[in-house]
């Protein structure tokens, strides 16, 4: 009986208590950096540098926060396996002193992955954290994404480019997000005190990138994209199948076929800047071949049901930017289909023996906590317990 009653009791808190606080707290910095973000944009006036630097702090920031509420809801374990034919060895290495995972990542770089869940961007931006270089991110989302309440708003100051899926309408957008990512990393844009030289009849905009600012001021950037343009589900799966079959194609196993145009199209407008293309692929603890990520590791599962992967597998590997043929359209296809078909491969062995190391000899393997700094996790508490103290204070005294 006593022991149905501590059941029942940890029942509560994992369905009411732990979401409510988690939700609150979320809220409320959410709420914070929006403030952040407003004072920013309104309060320096053309303080270009001031103002990116405070919006990059909210970037940085979010990724903290996020990752902080995971590590109380669902604390997991990240395995990283490296192919070390294009990986220095210790290149990702725990810190002595804390045990966390750090990495010495590209400061100009470009991520593609396949998607399982609609949390597989928290974890590859958390993965820019441990390079430092979380607060230049950049990721291409939905344009649906746009109209959540504050956070939509939130993403905008981020600079994150929100697609529409038709491309006649996203190409011009994502050109000239990319050219001013470009113009930035190069000292020649916006924040260097630029504006585009010329814009074409379809409203693109040219940049001037052989006039460098004086001061030598360059941004790094990390672009985040899903070739596959989706998750992979029971649905996508039959949509994926049909399309395979149209093209001609045989559909892979475990992971989606990828769309060329937009990848390509990316590197050819970010060719002169980036450095290399990180290929990560994503696999979850406890999840069989025949079952889909996204419908076990739900937000509802993982926030009310406590279900969620212990253990995230990660493999990582770099593509030189000049081993990539994108000036030829059907190449740059060959080789995309090519890359997921390894991507599928690595994805059948995952599923067989539960991780990525040993498939290859030449690879290397550690796991570390899914964690920030300690100096950052305690923070993110701490408004909302100044909020409940202050609101006591009111309760008590004023109201």
């Amino acid at each position: 009986m006593a022991l149905r009653k501590e059941r029942g009791q940890t029942g509560i808190v994992r369905r009411i208590i732990v979401p409510f606080v988690s939700l609150f707290a979320f809220f409320l910095d959410c709420t914070v950096l929006l403030g952040i973000q407003l004072a920013a944009k309104f309060g320096l006036g053309d303080h270009t540098i001031k103002e990116q630097k405070l919006l990059n702090y909210t970037k940085r920031q979010f990724i903290v926060i996020l990752t902080s509420i995971l590590r109380i809801v669902a604390p997991c374990k990240v395995q990283i396996t490296t192919d070390s034919d294009s990986i220095e060895d210790g290149t990702f290495y725990l810190d002595r002193s804390t045990g966390r995972l750090r990495a010495d990542l590209s400061t100009k770089s470009v991520t593609i992955c396949n998607h399982q869940i609609y949390t597989d961007w928290v974890f590859l931006w958390w993965l820019a954290y441990t390079g430092d270089i979380a607060s230049n991110i950049f990721i291409m989302l939905k344009k649906s994404l746009r109209k959540i309440p504050v956070l939509g708003y939130g993403m905008e100051n981020f600079n994150f480019i929100f697609m529409n899926r038709k491309w006649a309408q996203d190409r011009i957008n994502m050109s000239n997000h990319l050219n001013v990512i470009s113009a930035d990393s190069r000292g020649c844009g916006p924040l260097a005190g630029k504006k585009p030289i010329s814009v074409n009849p379809d409203g693109e905009e040219i940049w001037d990138t052989n006039t460098i600012d004086k001061r030598n001021i360059n941004w790094p950037y990390n672009l985040i994209l899903f070739p596959e343009g989706t998750n992979l589900s029971a649905h996508t799966r039959k949509v994926n199948e049909a399309y395979a079959e149209k093209i001609g194609r045989t559909p892979y196993r475990h992971v989606l076929m990828p769309r060329s145009t937009g990848l390509r199209f990316c590197l050819l407008k970010l060719r002169n800047t980036v450095d290399v293309v990180y290929d990560i692929t994503i696999g979850y603890s406890g999840i069989h071949h025949t079952e889909y990520g996204q419908d076990a590791y739900s937000l509802k599962n993982i926030f009310l049901r406590g279900k969620y992967p212990k253990l995230v597998s990660i493999y990582v590997r770099a593509i030189k930017i000049d081993d990539i043929p994108i000036d030829d359209e059907l190449d740059f296809t060959e080789w995309l289909y090519k890359l997921w078909k390894e991507k599928d491969d690595l994805m059948e062995y995952f599923y067989e023996h539960g991780t990525f190391a040993n498939k290859k000899k030449n690879q290397k393997s550690l796991t570390a906590d899914c964690s920030i700094k300690n100096y950052e996790f305690f923070p993110v508490f701490i408004v909302p317990i100044v909020f409940v103290y202050v609101f006591y204070w009111f309760w008590k005294h004023i109201l």
